[in-house]
């Protein structure tokens, strides 16, 4: 027996948007990205496979880090910080049209999320080794996504000195309530 089309999981890009959009949730992901160090689009790969697949093993998830890690540190936030510097120092101080500036801020955030979108097919492919999508009831997928979440979290996969561990409780059960409403 094969799902309809409305069956199908979401693919990871797909599914990261329309997580991202839920009401409250680009704001904690921007709070656990700018608080905590989080990479936003490894969070939402987490949240995705426990939806679809269950449990990330810690071997995977490593993977995905290694892979996230150099391309976050220097593609995306290099672009994130060019971006928002841009926001906070006017242009016409230094003699460049205002207008103009933000044209340049624009085109900057494109590249940034298209790098960003990068990355999550990048994962959706290595995330997509071999493994079955399974049908989960709305408990056990909510089960997943909060072993997922708190494994990238975990003392272990830090990403170095100054990182908290992680979220409080109520921003990890957003994301498990958003990605759930999702799937």
């Amino acid at each position: 027996m094969t799902r309809s089309d409305s069956e199908r999981p979401l693919d990871l890009l797909r599914f990261a948007r329309v997580v991202y959009a839920v009401p409250g949730i680009q704001t904690i992901c921007l709070q656990l990205q700018d608080e905590h160090n989080a990479d936003v689009v490894l969070l939402l790969a987490c949240c995705w496979y426990g939806c679809y697949h269950g449990e990330l093993s810690t071997t995977r998830l490593a993977q995905a880090r290694g892979f996230s890690r150099p391309w976050r540190a220097q593609l995306v936030a290099p672009l994130r910080q060019a971006r928002r510097w841009l926001k906070h120092h006017p242009a016409d101080t230094a003699g460049i049209a205002t207008a103009e500036q933000e044209a340049l801020r624009q085109r900057i955030k494109t590249l940034e999320l298209d790098a960003e979108f990068m990355q999550l097919r990048a994962l959706a492919a290595l995330l997509a080794g071999p493994m079955t999508t399974r049908d989960t009831h709305e408990a056990d997928a909510a089960a997943s996504i909060r072993l997922n979440l708190n494994r990238y979290f975990s003392d272990d996969l830090t990403d170095g000195p100054g990182t908290i561990a992680g979220p409080g409780d109520a921003e990890i059960a957003a994301l498990v309530q958003a990605s759930i409403l999702c799937r």
